[in-house]
């Protein structure tokens, strides 16, 4: 999945661009509805490596057709990003992830329908499943909000960053307003905080599919591993009453890391 990504990168745009309207700049604002104040979907659909992977096999045989596909059906996709893991476990089913990043769940419904009836589309899968095949039957859906841009104590490069995802249970008594309290205490204090080094995002996933496993993912998003890292420790000396309210509120596994980078729809 590492040469996934190496491949994505030689062709990433810095913009997520809408596949309708390649003129219109996809951007927070516009993102989702005011809700949260912002609320959108966004889906994970798992991906294995063929056995003629390689990332110029991706970038000329795969990538390009895609993207024509996406204006050919349509499609209302406010941008995509491939996922690697960074340590893989054994169970791992999946060489890494095809995300996408939809305004809502109607869109998204809407947006599967007519791909999975297209000629095309079926034809492309068939072709390029030596190279690599993504099952979207498979996919983990979510409600996705998100509090602030991410262009948070700095300009964010998404051709290539990090993300940590954190796979969280509330505490016995516990729910989504408790968490919506954490949230704002912890917007308070990265209003006021001028030393975390940047640029940081992040947001919060409710399922859209039955689990007992999982509540919420919570993801931060960092420009590289060593960005990462820097926060963290600054994140340490400086903020211990939201780290308290946090755990006080949820449960939540060691995190995983993922290198990440947009895939342009255009």
């Amino acid at each position: 999945m590492k040469s996934f990504v190496i491949a994505l990168s030689s062709v990433f745009l810095t913009l997520a661009c809408s596949a309708v309207d390649d003129e219109t700049e996809v951007s927070f604002s516009n993102l989702g509805s005011e809700e949260y104040p912002q609320m959108f979907y966004m889906e994970y659909v798992p991906c294995q490596e063929g056995v003629y992977y390689t990332a110029e096999n991706f970038r000329n045989d795969v990538l390009p057709e895609w993207q024509d596909l996406l204006v050919e059906v349509n499609s209302p996709l406010v941008s995509a990003y491939g996922i690697q893991h960074v340590q893989r476990l054994s169970s791992d089913n999946e060489d890494g992830f095809w995300q996408l990043v939809w305004n809502s769940k109607a869109d998204a419904e809407a947006a599967w329908k007519v791909w999975n009836e297209n000629e095309n589309v079926a034809a492309w899968t068939e072709d390029t499943l030596d190279i690599l095949s993504c099952d979207g039957e498979n996919k983990f859906s979510f409600d996705a909000y998100i509090a602030r841009a991410n262009n948070t104590f700095g300009e964010f490069e998404t051709t290539s960053f990090v993300s940590e995802y954190h796979q969280c249970l509330y505490k016995e008594g516990k729910e989504g307003a408790d968490l919506r309290e954490v949230i704002g205490q912890l917007e308070t204090f990265l209003e006021s905080a001028e030393s975390l080094p940047g640029p940081f995002s992040y947001v919060i996933l409710g399922p859209d599919y039955e689990t007992d496993e999982v509540d919420f993912f919570w993801g931060n998003f960092y420009q590289s591993e060593d960005a990462r890292q820097a926060f963290d420790a600054e994140w340490q000396n400086l903020d211990p009453d939201v780290e308290d309210s946090w755990n006080m509120v949820s449960d939540c596994e060691e995190p995983r890391y993922y290198n990440s980078g947009i895939v342009p729809t255009s």
